[in-house]
């Protein structure tokens, strides 16, 4: 990628490009890897996150809102994010960049400059999240769309963020980059900021994003509102989830306690199943290997739908309309997602499957989703996990399937 010097006063820059927006980079921060001792905080890796999140406030746009949109972006970095969903879309009528560094804010304004983007689109702010929030809520118009992505937990920010946010269908896009401690490699901290256990398992992505989902919409209800997850997805070692709000207290009594639930492993034999809301009726010993010791759980966590079906469909035409970088890749997530609705919780590894079983090879995933289908149970691929599949067979029978397929070829 071409880059090329910038002075700004006494800071120098580098210009870069991303999708079909340039923005400055201080020329320090350039080809480090991303931490918190950035002059500005800036990943690569990340550009598939702004990616899907420009398609998502679109087609938000498009089904939900049908309207002009204010946008909040409460950590906006180099501000590299709002400046391409601005360039990529006339649904938004302004948008608020927001960032706590001093040095970040300055870069934002120069970016602006660098793109052209008048100030009446878009306003730079220098607060803290939480102080942002807090005065938002006190204001006679709420925004649209509150976009939190941290360097880290997202936990200390969504209170205030449901305070602010419009409270009949308002777009929350939050962003968890702890996943070690949503995987389950560091349960302790999990229980303090998630207030859920976690289990490291081989389905632990999917447990992470469903404790997420959970504390989200736990703290949501704190505030007399509901969620309704829209896309929740995985990749490159982040969480992302985009919500919807909606108010009713009768509402959310009767419909999001059958949301909330646990997640019971036997760690003898693999097997799996979901307990919800009563963790009082887990089973005393695994059903499958008959094991007493090797019980855990997970949770709470979120057992409901991960994704709604239409907003799948609607990002999937808006991603083959845009010529992003990561467009393969977004049509690949988007396809197991959509795949993913009305299945089980968890998934299965079947690379380490196989080795456990000693299989002289992998057997091809679309293969073994076929056999599965055949014998009257649904199997599907996953987006959180590219060599496994979800199935609502159990994993002794999962177990002879992979057997038996091996024998026949």
């Amino acid at each position: 990628m071409k880059t090329e010097n910038q002075d700004f006063g006494k800071n120098k820059y580098i210009t870069k490009q991303e999708g079909s927006v340039k923005f400055l980079l201080h020329e320090l921060d350039n080809g480090t890897i991303p931490s918190k001792s950035m002059n500005v905080f800036y990943n690569k890796r990340m550009e598939l996150n702004r990616d899907i999140s420009i398609l998502a406030v679109i087609a938000y746009s498009n089904i939900v809102s049908q309207g002009s949109l204010v946008v909040v972006d409460s950590m906006a970095a180099s501000g590299i994010g709002s400046i391409r969903l601005l360039k990529n879309t006339k649904t938004v009528e302004k948008i608020y960049l927001n960032d706590i560094n001093p040095i970040a804010v300055e870069l934002i304004k120069n970016n602006l400059e660098l793109n052209e983007i008048e100030s009446n689109q878009a306003e730079v702010l220098n607060k803290d999240a939480n102080l942002l929030f807090s005065e938002i809520s006190r204001s006679s118009a709420l925004p649209d769309v509150i976009s939190i992505d941290p360097f880290g937990t997202p936990n200390l920010y969504i209170d205030s963020a449901f305070k602010a946010i419009k409270k009949d269908k308002g777009l929350l896009c939050i962003t968890a980059t702890d996943t070690a401690v949503l995987f389950g490699v560091k349960p302790k901290v999990c229980i303090r900021k998630y207030m859920a256990k976690p289990l490291h398992t081989d389905y632990c992505k999917e447990i992470g994003a469903r404790i997420l989902l959970s504390f989200i919409s736990r703290i949501a209800n704190i505030n007399n509102l509901g969620i309704i997850p829209l896309l929740t997805f995985y990749s490159n070692h982040f969480i992302r989830i985009f919500t919807i709000t909606f108010r009713g207290k009768s509402k959310i009594s009767k419909d999001l306690p059958k949301s909330y639930g646990y997640i019971i492993h036997c760690k003898s034999c693999g097997n799996r199943s979901s307990v919800i809301e009563n963790l009082l009726k887990v089973p005393q010993k695994c059903p499958i290997c008959l094991s007493e010791k090797h019980l855990s759980y997970s949770g709470p966590l979120w057992v409901g739908e991960l994704h709604q079906k239409s907003y799948l469909e609607e990002l999937n035409l808006l991603n083959e309309k845009f010529h992003f970088k990561n467009k393969n890749r977004i049509r690949k997530i988007l396809k197991f997602a959509l795949n993913e609705i009305n299945m089980p919780i968890s998934y299965y590894n079947i690379h380490k499957i196989s080795q456990q079983l000693k299989l002289s090879s992998i057997p091809k995933l679309e293969d073994i989703i076929k056999i599965i289908e055949e014998k009257g149970y649904k199997a599907s691929r996953t987006h959180f996990d590219f060599i496994s599949i979800k199935s609502d067979m159990k994993i002794d029978e999962l177990k002879k399937v992979l057997r038996q397929n091996e024998k026949l070829n």
